[in-house]
């Protein structure tokens, strides 16, 4: 049997935020007999939600959807002011998983006066870039997706930028670097958690000596796409894998060593099975 070496970055996987909000429903399972309802997705895993489900937790997408009265989880990802209020309407027995360096942020965007511009560096449509909107003291809100984007924005006067916590750190700071360039009286506090960065890091410093790199987790995952991404600009054939069963001989075709990373929402009993898979396919 062919056992390929696999160098698996560390850190990688659960990052404290992740941990907290598993935490926080595993407790609400064992106290709650009826359905709990989850807002926006507790964490991006698809092998977490599909065991959530089996407990009888469901996925929701808006309020509206809730029963009032029910039992609701807010996610790792954070939630709108207006949602929280709307929650309140209802009568929910709200439980906050919000990761604590995303209620930072949020806090962050509400001290923002009504004379200021944001700017977000993010992605549109992700729950946590929708929660920071709906905490925002202005309603001068831009968002750019990328460096170059920057430059599109209008003449502001006094714009502030804050990052979603998940994205490139090399991005971050290209997209700070280029913003005060445009505006030198930019304020520029936004950076992305601690817990993405060493992960980011850890990739940058083993991708180097890999024929290909993986990374576990699931698609729609914006630090798990991170990872990925960082790991092809090192040079390295980069892929994405959610399950062990997307493993294939094809895929591992003349690789003799392998790099394997995780999101910060990837169990490590999905890591391990993935490497395990990645050492023993022929």
């Amino acid at each position: 049997m062919v056992r390929r070496k696999v160098l698996i970055a560390e850190p990688c996987g659960f990052c404290s935020g992740v941990r907290n909000a598993l935490g926080m429903i595993e407790k609400k399972l064992e106290t709650t007999t009826g359905n709990i309802y989850i807002l926006k997705g507790l964490i991006h895993n698809n092998g977490i939600a599909a065991e959530l489900r089996k407990w009888g937790c469901i996925f929701v997408d808006t309020v509206e959807e809730i029963p009032p009265g029910a039992e609701c989880v807010f996610g790792a990802h954070g939630v709108s002011l207006k949602v929280k209020k709307l929650a309140a309407e209802k009568m929910l027995r709200v439980t906050d998983a919000t990761c604590p360096l995303v209620e930072q942020l949020q806090s962050q965007a509400q001290s923002v006066t009504p004379e200021q511009e944001l700017i977000l560096f993010g992605h549109p449509g992700h729950p946590e870039l929708e929660g920071v909107i709906g905490h925002a003291g202005t309603e001068k809100i831009f968002v750019v997706r990328t460096p170059r984007e920057v430059e599109e924005l209008p003449e502001l006067e006094h714009p502030i930028l804050l990052v979603q916590t998940t994205l490139s750190h090399t991005e971050a700071e290209q997209v700070k670097k280029a913003l005060k360039l445009r505006f030198p009286n930019a304020e520029t506090p936004g950076n992305i958690c601690r817990a993405s960065l060493l992960r980011q890091q850890a990739v940058e410093r083993l991708a180097p000596q890999c024929d290909l790199f993986v990374v576990a987790g699931s698609s729609h995952s914006s630090n798990a796409n991170r990872l990925r991404e960082i790991a092809e600009g090192c040079g390295v054939r980069a892929v994405l894998l959610d399950s062990p069963s997307e493993v294939t001989s094809q895929l591992l075709q003349g690789v003799r060593t392998v790099g394997l990373s995780a999101a910060a929402s990837t169990p490590e009993s999905q890591i391990e099975a993935l490497r395990k898979t990645l050492e023993e396919t022929v």
